[in-house]
């Protein structure tokens, strides 16, 4: 394969070499071909500017217990017994999906709607989640709000994910307390009242998650159904 003369094959490689979806022999490739062209090279690092800031957006999460004990156990080790992060409730796993490269994977959909790439432009600060599949790492729903809006933009990825007959309620999970609802996902593209202003209603909320409801929501005001998605929500300015 030669992207010498494709421009939107030579953006969507450049866009994901820097994200580092690009793998194996193709990110190999790649790099090979950077060091004999010059604009191939400063199309990737274009990208690597503009996902920088998404990537350090994104607060470090401690791995489990259970890692370092793996690498113990490969080093020689004792094995560390599975520690109270282990044992905890399912909300808290969910978190270690809070990484720079979920967050990051929104830059793909903003910036290359339809597989073209996009001018680099400011972009007005906002509160940016990506929710994926836990079991696929497949994103399938982007939600944004301005900072001083009051309004929270949720965008299927995937309308297969609508389910007939059943409602998907999407839930701010903040850093302390119970998740909270910020309302249901009934269309490929919803707009959600929030509360109050972004910076009120998510300024603590490390994380958004959906969960499967009965047609209308949780009828307990608390996640009833199981958790189906959930994605970093990180600030961008």
């Amino acid at each position: 394969m030669n992207c010498k003369n494709k421009p939107e094959l030579r953006e969507r490689l450049a866009a994901e070499y820097a994200l580092g979806t690009l793998r194996g022999r193709a990110r190999a490739r790649l790099r090979r071909w950077m060091h004999d062209d010059g604009a191939l090279a400063r199309a990737v690092a274009e990208w690597e500017a503009r996902l920088a800031p998404l990537a350090e957006a994104v607060q470090p999460v401690r791995a489990p217990a259970r890692i370092w004990g793996e690498i113990e156990a490969r080093l020689g080790g004792t094995p560390a017994r599975p520690g109270w992060w282990d044992r905890a409730a399912f909300w808290r796993p969910l978190g270690l999906l809070a990484t720079g490269a979920m967050a990051a994977l929104l830059a793909v959909v903003a910036l290359l709607p339809g597989g073209k790439p996009a001018p680099v432009e400011p972009v007005p600060a906002a509160y940016i989640a990506v929710l994926s599949d836990p079991k696929t790492q497949r994103p399938v729903l982007v939600a944004t709000a301005a900072r001083h809006d009051a309004r929270l933009s949720v965008r299927a990825l995937d309308p297969a994910i609508l389910v007939s007959g059943r409602s998907l309620e999407l839930w701010a999970v903040p850093r302390q307390g119970g998740p909270k609802s910020l309302g249901l996902v009934e269309a490929e593209h919803a707009m959600l009242k929030l509360a109050g202003d972004a910076d009120r209603t998510l300024g603590d909320v490390p994380l958004l998650a959906v969960s499967l409801e009965p047609r209308g929501g949780s009828p307990t005001g608390s996640p009833t159904g199981p958790v189906l998605y959930s994605g970093p929500c990180v600030k961008y300015w």
